[in-house]
């Protein structure tokens, strides 16, 4: 009899046992679930975060109007290809170009106008300027830059006069300037060695170069020399 107790009293621990590790592995199954669940929710908004992050990015560093780059990310651009440069021992050529007359270009036609110009002259800049080691910015304004990196001078000056002849075939009108349509004056240097200690000495060269472009009647290229630096 008392056998007999003993063994109904197991069987019944074992029966519960079972049960309670059933009901354990069920928990088990839904807690991963509900892991798994948590985690794919956790690597979905990891992802949108950064494609958020990077369109923001993006964003710090795009002109809104023209969807050139912007100024800053010239100034980042232009220290990673004169690092580049130098130690490959490749030149770099930049240009700055400036809208001739752009000031009479608003009083006349007003401001959306002067905005439509802006966005075309872009146009032109980004065709002449497509590679990788290229840039093409909006420098502040109604002027622009251009870093071309490993480009010697001469193939600088064919770019601005290919950016230059292509603004004035587009042919905007513009009453106030000679030849009634739109022109770019372009100023163009090029670091080939150690003419230019620093980023800042080729810049200021190309500005007197454009400077001296606009002096000589506008609409033309003009290329810094060492010497003017």
């Amino acid at each position: 009899m008392w056998a007999l107790w003993v063994a109904g009293i197991l069987a019944a621990v074992a029966v519960i046992y079972a049960w309670r590790v059933r009901q354990l592995e069920r928990s088990e199954r839904r807690l991963m679930r509900l892991v798994e669940e948590r985690t794919a929710e956790l690597r979905e908004r990891t992802a949108q975060l950064e494609i958020a992050n990077t369109a923001l990015e993006e964003l710090a560093t795009v002109d809104p109007l023209t969807g050139l780059a912007n100024r800053r990310r010239f100034d980042v651009f232009v220290q990673q290809e004169w690092q580049r440069a130098a130690r490959h021992g490749l030149p770099l050529s930049l240009m700055l170009i400036d809208i001739d007359y752009f000031k009479r270009f608003n009083d006349r036609y007003g401001h959306p106008a002067g905005d439509e110009c802006l966005r075309q002259v872009a146009a032109v800049l980004r065709a002449a300027a497509n590679r990788v080691s290229d840039l093409t910015c909006r420098y502040g304004g109604e002027e622009f830059a251009v870093v071309l990196g490993g480009t010697d001078a001469q193939g600088a000056r064919t770019v601005a006069e290919f950016i230059r002849h292509g603004v004035e075939l587009i042919a905007i009108p513009h009453e106030d300037a000679p030849g009634s349509v739109v022109t770019v004056s372009i100023g163009v240097g090029t670091r080939t060695g150690d003419e230019y200690g620093r980023p800042a000495a080729l810049i200021a060269a190309c500005d007197r170069a454009l400077y001296e472009a606009k002096n000589l009647g506008r609409n033309r290229t003009h290329v810094a020399t060492p010497v003017e630096a």
